[in-house]
């Protein structure tokens, strides 16, 4: 995802927030949330969604999230009694409030280099997951593309950050489904979960050299074929 508003441009793959082109400190919790806040605009984002999705296995104190949110308006300079790009909803959450500008329009989410370390599996494709914010439908502009009838054009997103993967239903008809059950909040994947979008089924992958199954010794096809006769 590269956007731009006011005077910034904001740019998931290269992890770089600037200011009339010179970079703009934001540390990684807050450069996350703001790409959450910025991918779902203008809709409100709840404190639950934003805690669930920062600090996915932690129990945080809700201040935590508060100065995330006075980090990244210090970096744009915006005033929280007068917002011009991050609305607080009072006791619920936040929204990102500025026009955007979609750079180079709805591309696909850029593919990792090298071999991935999370994946979906879908019939006999392999599906790459990048860093970032990966988009699944049936558009093929997504970065994750199912060309099924029941996916809708922006179905879902795989949100793959700080060594996570989480799932989120982006108001599709059909619904995301985890292990069987429809989802109707983010949710964390673990290696092996089925993840369903409408009714295709995929496999989520992810790759742990500690986890990963020991290599299985085979016998040579040579050797087990026996002495070759005429």
């Amino acid at each position: 995802m590269r956007v731009r508003f006011g005077s910034f441009e904001f740019d998931t793959a290269t992890r770089e927030l600037q200011r009339d082109g010179a970079r703009v400190h934001l540390s990684p919790k807050s450069f996350d949330l703001l790409q959450i806040l910025i991918a779902r605009r203008p809709a409100l984002v709840t404190k639950t969604e934003l805690q669930d999705q920062l600090w996915p296995d932690a129990v945080v104190l809700e201040a935590n999230l508060g100065n995330a949110v006075a980090e990244i308006r210090k970096a744009l300079g915006d005033d929280p009694k007068s917002p011009a790009y991050v609305c607080t909803v009072s006791r619920r959450g936040y929204r990102f409030a500025a026009d955007v500008d979609v750079i180079g329009g709805a591309e696909p989410t850029p593919r990792p280099q090298g071999r991935p370390r999370w994946w979906l599996i879908w019939k006999d494709t392999i599906l790459p997951l990048a860093e970032g914010e990966n988009v699944v439908g049936r558009s093929p502009n997504s970065g994750i593309w199912l060309d099924g009838v029941s996916v809708s054009r922006e179905h879902a997103h795989i949100l793959v950050t700080n060594g996570r993967a989480i799932v989120q239903d982006r108001r599709s008809t059909n619904g995301t489904y985890v292990n069987g059950e429809r989802i109707a909040s983010p949710q964390v994947l673990t290696d092996g979960t089925t993840l369903t979008f409408g009714s295709e089924e995929t496999i989520f992958r992810e790759w742990s050299d500690t986890a990963a199954p020991a290599t299985e010794p085979v016998r040579s096809p040579l050797r087990s074929a026996g002495p070759y006769r005429r």
